[in-house]
């Protein structure tokens, strides 16, 4: 049997990720509801083992695949941390949240982002394709982001991370 890493790095084979098959093998319920503005998503432990992720249905498309990447991170990173569960704000920080875990730090944020770019926006992926197009930057960051299914800003940020732009 594949551990959570083993089939996180096969989801990350296929551009762009397919997030709910990827809950799907990892045994996280995912869930598409109404949740308040401020809130883009959470991850919540149901039973000992079985974890759903609820995901904002009112934000964009690309806001809800780097949500879903974000809780997956949690999982993966930092799910014996959870108690009932991690609810994240909409700058991913629990700060803000009344029903806040205190055992999430801002470090544990920040490692949820950086995950949810390493699997939305693999770097040799990333590198590769950005390598392969001609144009503009402001066209190879609006290809980019259309391919991996991230925002402009997502994809924009990666490439400042790898130092193909300024």
């Amino acid at each position: 049997m594949k551990n959570s890493f083993e089939i996180v790095n096969e989801a990350m084979l296929s551009q762009p990720v397919d997030l709910d098959q990827l809950c799907s093998d990892l045994g996280i319920k995912l869930s598409r509801k109404r949740l308040p503005e401020n809130m883009s998503g959470k991850i919540e432990r149901k039973e000992e083992n079985k974890f759903e992720i609820t995901v904002n249905k009112k934000h964009g498309e690309y806001r809800q695949r780097f949500t879903i990447a974000h809780e997956i991170g949690h999982f993966i990173l930092h799910r014996h941390l959870m108690g009932t569960g991690i609810t994240d704000s909409i700058a991913y920080r629990t700060s803000d949240c009344e029903n806040k875990n205190s055992n999430i730090k801002d470090s544990h944020e920040v490692e949820a982002n950086r995950f949810a770019a390493a699997l939305l926006l693999p770097k040799d992926q990333v590198i590769e394709k950005y390598n392969n197009l001609t144009g503009s930057v402001s066209y190879k960051i609006s290809e980019l982001a259309s391919y991996f299914e991230v925002s402009t800003t997502a994809m924009n940020i990666r490439l400042k991370t790898f130092r193909l732009i300024n």
